[in-house]
């Protein structure tokens, strides 16, 4: 039932609009001459040239529209591979074991007649180098 009303509906605005359009075409029927700067239409009719005009206008903010909508797609298409790619390296760092500096190979390195190891690690930390 719902899918008939919705098809006689659409019937209903297609019939409504030619006949709109049959009754905008009769009542501009007059014809006029247009002086472009590289060319001059003659004889074309009011409806024809509104109906034109309202084609063009359509097609360009169509195809503007449309860029821009095709743009943010792939934007956000990209930005959801970064993230994915994010994610997975953050699961992949938080599924490594917990271990101490020496475990991990990790030796600190520092000039031989400096201070304590603690001294050179907060002069490392700091951007001098001591």
């Amino acid at each position: 039932m719902k899918r008939l009303l919705l098809v006689g509906l659409g019937l209903a605005l297609f019939v409504g609009t030619l006949v709109l359009g049959w009754n905008f075409a009769a009542a501009n029927a007059a014809t006029i001459q247009i002086d472009l700067l590289w060319t001059t239409l003659v004889e074309i009719s009011v409806w024809r040239l509104v109906v034109v005009s309202f084609a063009l206008g359509g097609t360009i903010v169509g195809a503007t529209f449309g860029f821009l909508w095709l743009r943010g797609w792939e934007l956000r298409r990209r930005y959801r591979k970064t993230i994915r790619k994010l994610e997975s390296e953050l699961h992949q760092m938080r599924s490594l074991p917990l271990s101490g500096a020496a475990d991990a190979g990790f030796v600190e390195s520092g000039p031989a007649d400096s201070g304590s190891s603690r001294d050179a690690a907060a002069s490392r930390s700091s951007g001098t180098r001591g």
